[in-house]
């Protein structure tokens, strides 16, 4: 097939949903598909894409409806046979999908990392005429839509995002303190995210105050970057723990910092299937994060990690304190996850089961 990945997001925007739509079209093309990527000129999307050897489209995305960009979308479409586009966002199925009505409709499937999908009639006028199908990560994001009753069921599927489980290597945690100049001494707590709203780095830096109460010596690593960078160690400096924050920035491979740390957090308001906690699994550690998406679907049980209200800053604490003081449970809590990742969530049981998707609504659109 010739598959078009189309992705409007902001030029500085790097999440789940990029990360996925890589790993996808890396193992589609690994299986003999041809992957074209869409989107904004300079984007770190657009550029992880050219990097992977993908065939580019470079668009200035601005109106959903911008006549100019659907006559070179359609253009494009035609050129080179497109047979199947995912789209990321809202914008995007309705670009593309105003685009494939020139084009001799390529099968569109909308991928819904995220509870994106408002229940109104713009939506579902857009849905209904433009689309084929939605993946989405987690059957909770897939129960939200379907109670909207204007989704037919077999419209959402529920594909778990994979992850390389072959290509992590051992790392020695005293070599990553080293690495980030952290001190020899001291519980390592982590957070893995941009440094937007939604990830709530205050409320993790309120459970790191409470964690210092009792565990005086111990330190919180932050990676990732972002707009809320200033106003994190802002709010780090006036609860008088900034001497125990790092902040890496930015970092393009993270799985060796997984096994710098004691505990990983996950304080998200929001979240789909978050890849964050999958990496840490599989890194081997123990997680605590709030349920919420679909953290659930990937920590079963209190044997794979930790599980808490959302927002329940006081329970969030208490059990890093307890695991903490548990090494050995800290241990067999990593090696459990480890398990259940690789058991589960690989990369190739994802791209099989998106090809096999894919496969269906062309198969459907041809006939049809």
């Amino acid at each position: 097939m010739n598959i078009f990945y189309m992705n409007s997001v902001g030029k500085e925007t790097w999440g789940g949903v990029e990360k996925w739509m890589l790993l996808s079209a890396r193992g589609l093309r690994d299986r003999g598909h041809r992957i074209h990527c869409c989107g904004r000129p300079d984007s770190l999307f657009l550029q992880a894409c050219a990097k992977a050897e993908f065939s580019t489209f470079p668009l200035d995305i601005g109106s959903d409806f911008g006549p100019g960009n659907i006559a070179r979308l359609a253009a494009f479409f035609r050129r080179e046979r497109i047979d199947a586009i995912i789209a990321n966002l809202n914008k995007d199925v309705r670009l593309a999908g105003v685009a494939g009505w020139f084009a001799g409709r390529p099968a569109l499937l909308a991928r819904a990392g995220l509870a994106l999908l408002p229940n109104n009639w713009k939506y579902r006028l857009t849905y209904k005429a433009l689309a084929d199908g939605i993946i989405t990560n987690t059957n909770a994001i897939r129960e939200k839509y379907l109670s909207y009753h204007w989704l037919e069921e077999r419209f959402v599927r529920v594909i778990y995002n994979g992850i390389d489980t072959e290509s992590l290597l051992a790392q020695d945690p005293a070599t990553i303190r080293k690495e980030l100049d952290l001190p020899e001494q001291g519980p390592v707590i982590g957070i893995f995210g941009r440094l937007v709203p939604q990830k709530q780095h205050t409320v993790f830096l309120e459970v790191a105050k409470n964690i210092l109460n009792e565990w005086p010596d111990a330190l919180f690593l932050i990676v990732g970057d972002g707009p809320r960078k200033t106003e994190i160690q802002q709010y780090a400096s006036d609860l008088g723990i900034i001497a125990h924050l790092y902040m890496t920035g930015f970092r393009e491979e993270v799985m060796p910092l997984y096994q710098g740390c004691d505990v990983v957090l996950l304080t998200s308001a929001v979240e789909g299937l978050p890849n964050v906690v999958m990496e840490a699994m599989l890194a081997g550690r123990a997680v605590v994060a709030f349920d919420v998406g679909g953290v659930h679907e990937v920590i079963t049980s209190p044997q794979t990690g930790r599980v808490v209200p959302p927002n329940d800053i006081y329970l969030m604490t208490q059990n890093t304190l307890e695991l903490l003081a548990a090494p050995e449970t800290r241990r067999e809590i990593g090696d459990a996850a480890r398990s259940f990742i690789r058991e589960n969530f690989s990369l190739e049981r994802m791209v099989r089961s998106v090809e096999a998707y894919l496969e269906e609504v062309v198969a459907e659109k041809r006939r049809a």
